[in-house]
Parts: C-alpha cells; sequence; structure tokens
C-alpha cells in the first residue's frame, strides 16, 4: 500500500483519485465485482460495474456489500452465507469484568481472552465475542464487536465498532478490508456530525480536533482540522500504520477538499509495540509556507508539517482561553509557556493593557510574535525565551492575571511523586508574582496521571500547598478541562481525561504581609 495524501502541493481535486483507487481495490477483490450465484437452472446473476446504476468511481467500499445483498434478492435467494468471508473470532471470558466490553468499553486486555487464533498478526481485523453462559456445554456465543488485533500490546484488541448499535452492518460477514473500510467511514462520519453538532467549524473557528481516539470511536487515532484546507491525522497506535493507506483514503471520502498531513507519536506507537521504520516517515517540508487559521476570531500562523509540536496546534484550550479573556480587559497579563500566544493573544483581544508571554523554544517565541503582529497586538504583546524557572525567580515585576501552562511534567503514574514536587515549585513562582492587590490565576496540567489522581483532587492539593508556600490566599473559581471537540467514552471515562485548567482568585496581600 502507498500512501500518497501526505502533500499539501496542488493537486487534483482527491474525491475521484480516491474512487478511483477503491474502483481497483473492488475489480481486485474475490468476493465484489465477479460473483455468480448457481441456481438450479444454472442460469445466473453478475454484479458488475457497467450493470449497476452506478459510475465505477462511485463504488465505496461500504457500498458493497448493499449491492451485494441486492444481487442476492434478485437472484431469489433469502439468505447469504456467512462463511465466505471469514473474519477471525477471539472469544472473551464471561465474567462481571468483560461485561465492560459489551458495554461500550474499547481496550481489551490480554487476561480478558480465552481464545485467541493462531497465526494473528498485527493489525488484523478480528470479531470479538463471548460465550452467551458459562455452562460447560455451551457453544453460543454473541458478538460484541469488531476490532484490531496486537499481540505486541497491553490492549490485545482495540475494538473500533459495537455491534450493539451498529447490528445492521453485519460486519462479521464482510471481507475484512471492506468491513474496516466501512467501520473507517461510519465513524469519521459521526465525527463530523457531532463537530457540526457543536458548531464547528463556525465564522470564527475554523481549527478543531475532528477525531479523538476512543472518544470518536477510533482507539489511537486523532485528526485536528487546522485551517479550511488542512487536516493533520496523528497516530498513536500499530493499527493504524497498518493501516494508514485505509485510514487516509476513508478520511478524504470525508473531507474531499482537505489535504491531510499523517504524522506520529513514536513513543506511543514503541510503547504499543511498534518501531517506525525510517522508510515510513514523512519528511519534514522545508521553508513549509505557514497555514493561517483562526480560533475565537484570532488568526494564527501554524506550520503542519513540521516535526514535533504534535498537529502543531493546541485546539483543546480553545474555551479556557475564551474564558480568561473575559477576565483580563484593561489588566497587566503573564502568559507562561506561551507556545504560540493562545492566551496571550486572547488576552490582548479582550483589551488587555499589556501581555508577556514567555517560552523556552526561541521557534514558539518567534511565532508569538508573529500572531502578535498578525493580529495588530504588537504594541500590547511581549515574547521572550526563557527557562520560566529562571524567569519568574529573577523577574521583579507583579501581574493582575498569569496563567501557566506548562508540557506534561507526569507521563505516567510513576512519575508523579517527582512531577507533583516540579508543579508545586512552579506554581509557588507564578503566585509570587500576583499583584499585592489580588488578581486571577489559572494553572493547568496536560498529564493524565496528575487529573485522574484521587478525582482531580490531588492537582488542586498540589496548588494549594503552592499557595501556602507563597504566602498567598486562594479560593477555586471553576475547574475545566478540554474544549468539547475532544471528545470522551462515557464508557471509559475518566482514561481518556488528561487536561486540568484550574481557575484560581488570588486574594489581596494584607498590609502587614505586602
Amino acid at each position: 500500500r502507498t500512501t500518497t495524501l501526505t502533500s499539501s502541493s496542488p493537486r487534483e481535486p482527491s474525491k475521484p483519485r480516491v474512487a478511483t483507487m477503491t474502483h481497483k481495490r473492488l475489480l481486485s477483490s474475490s468476493l465484489l465485482l465477479s460473483i455468480m450465484f448457481i441456481r438450479p437452472a444454472r442460469c445466473f446473476v453478475r454484479l458488475s460495474t457497467q450493470h449497476s446504476f452506478l459510475a465505477p468511481q462511485q463504488i465505496l467500499p461500504y457500498q458493497a456489500t448493499r449491492l451485494f445483498a441486492t444481487a442476492v434478492e434478485e437472484a431469489g435467494q433469502s439468505t447469504v452465507s456467512t462463511q465466505s468471508h471469514s473474519i477471525p473470532r477471539i472469544t472473551l471470558n464471561r465474567n462481571r469484568q468483560t461485561k465492560a466490553f459489551r458495554d461500550g468499553t474499547q481496550l481489551v486486555f490480554s487476561k480478558s481472552i480465552a481464545k485467541t487464533p493462531k497465526k494473528l498478526q498485527s493489525g488484523d481485523l478480528v470479531v470479538v465475542d463471548v460465550p452467551v453462559s458459562n455452562d460447560a456445554n455451551n457453544t453460543q456465543t454473541t458478538v460484541v464487536g469488531v476490532g484490531v488485533y496486537n499481540p505486541d500490546s497491553m490492549y490485545r484488541v482495540r475494538i473500533l465498532c459495537h455491534t450493539f448499535l451498529n447490528a445492521d452492518l453485519k460486519l462479521e460477514t464482510m471481507d475484512p478490508e471492506i468491513a474496516l473500510s466501512t467501520i473507517l467511514k461510519l465513524q469519521f462520519e459521526k465525527a463530523l456530525e457531532t463537530r457540526r453538532a457543536m458548531g464547528l467549524p463556525s465564522s470564527n473557528t475554523d481549527t478543531y480536533r475532528l477525531v479523538n481516539g476512543e472518544g470518536d470511536g477510533l482507539s489511537g487515532l486523532a485528526v485536528d482540522v487546522v485551517g479550511s484546507n488542512t487536516a493533520v491525522v496523528m497516530s498513536s497506535a500499530a493499527w493504524c500504520q497498518v493501516h494508514q493507506s485505509s485510514i487516509l483514503e476513508s478520511l478524504q471520502e470525508v473531507l474531499p477538499d482537505i489535504d491531510l498531513v499523517w504524522k506520529t507519536t513514536p513513543s506511543r506507537l514503541r510503547q504499543d509495540g511498534y518501531e517506525e521504520p525510517e522508510s515510513e516517515q514523512v519528511p519534514e517540508e522545508e521553508n513549509e509556507e505557514p497555514v493561517i487559521v483562526t480560533e475565537n476570531g484570532i488568526r494564527y500562523r501554524t506550520f503542519p508539517h513540521k516535526k514535533g509540536q504534535k498537529t502543531s496546534v493546541y485546539c483543546d484550550q480553545r474555551e479556557n482561553r475564551l474564558n480568561l479573556a473575559s477576565m483580563c480587559d484593561g489588566k497587566k497579563v503573564l502568559d507562561l509557556c506561551c507556545y504560540h500566544g493562545g492566551f496571550a493573544l486572547n488576552a490582548a483581544k479582550s483589551n488587555a493593557a499589556h501581555v508577556m508571554g514567555v517560552d523556552s523554544s526561541q521557534d514558539a517565541v518567534d511565532t508569538c510574535i508573529e500572531n502578535a503582529k498578525l493580529n495588530g497586538f504588537e504594541d500590547r504583546i511581549d515574547c521572550v525565551r526563557a527557562d520560566i524557572s529562571g524567569f519568574m525567580k529573577s523577574c521583579d515585576e507583579k501581574y493582575d492575571v498569569i496563567v501557566l501552562d506548562p508540557p506534561k511534567l507526569a507521563p505516567s503514574m510513576g512519575t508523579l511523586k517527582k512531577a507533583s514536587q516540579k508543579y508545586k515549585s512552579l506554581n509557588k513562582d507564578a503566585l509570587k508574582l500576583m499583584s499585592n492587590d489580588g488578581g486571577i490565576f489559572m494553572t493547568c496540567t496536560c498529564s493524565s496521571a496528575m487529573t485522574q489522581k484521587d478525582g482531580g483532587n490531588f492537582f488542586l492539593q498540589t496548588i494549594q500547598q503552592a499557595s501556602l508556600s507563597a504566602r498567598r490566599e486562594i479560593t477555586l473559581l471553576r475547574v475545566s478541562g478540554a474544549a468539547p471537540c475532544h471528545t470522551l467514552s462515557p464508557a471509559s471515562f475518566p482514561a481518556g481525561n488528561y487536561l486540568t485548567a484550574a481557575l484560581f482568585y488570588v486574594k489581596p496581600k494584607r498590609g502587614t504581609e505586602q
């Protein structure tokens, strides 16, 4: 399989090209375009592109099964054999734990599996079923869903489609490749419908998360729409690498006028048992022209083809930026770990008197400055490159509004104890820069270990301890998470919950404390 959809250079419209690729796949399939149904009179019905009402480029994978069923009906058959397309089956243990998979959980661990066929390879599509009872004589099973197998991951199966809500698809009777294409297009279409229900895109926001892993039924896959013409596909699971061309092809059908950029998260892929060969790595484009995107009416320069910084935008903080900005009118604002200036630009748009942005990356600082110019805020935003710890310890200024949004400090539970000390230190130093007259403090963590510990209370207690060390009294105003386009699966919550943005009011210092 080859991928031809990762370039943003001018090209022919992608939909016909993708459809042609699909048509070739259909022509080569033993299932679809040359099927005979033998009847007593030895007559047959041949399903062909010439015989159908669809032009060749219009036949899509998910339509093939419907055409198949139609042909059977026309031939006078009442049933279709399910033996011709045998997707391998994995059988779960039937117990209280595996009930979670029947209820919608997508990640199946090895201990939950009772029976696995031999010779399965990473990325193979599998049907997941469970016995209808624990009776020793029972041989009947019920299908839970269809997913992808990985023998090298702690997630042995990632269920991509639960049959309880999609029983009409009859995925287990399909050719595996067609079944996967059907699932992908279905999940992409549902994801798009969900964002439209949120009002995305809109006249003032054209950048958002379209697919968010388990939240949209596609564990290990994320898609960010970046502006009106580009989408970045982020792979963090082995199955995504194995089925890269199918993912891109199905997504292109849903987003026909969008250029697709494929990126990977190497550390997450290694955790999933997949070492990315150099031949699969997409080269970084030299002298890439920026993609101008809009969020909350503010324009940003982004570089989606560059390596690092994931999909090139952090749209998870969109609503937190807007909320904080409403409290910045006439205020002096400090944006720590400013990246491309998201909080700083929103504050300036809301008439902040002055904003200081600080980041350790020169590229981030340069882009923040360019973004300020792009929006006409260069006279009210200053950005400096500095380690934020050193900056805060040497800073003599005081601020009315401070936001601290550091990178992930606790990548796992094992690093949480050490990371909590770092969070405490950073927040203590940030609070010391708050105006003696009091002000607004937003502090964030994007570490799921910190966010989920004790239901989120651990992070808040860490900030409370930092405030005591800084000798500043705080009161909690609000706790929020990622923007709603970062959907979560209620069946596995809070596993996908990673971002916490805690908003505090820092009370004025009393006379004897100043």
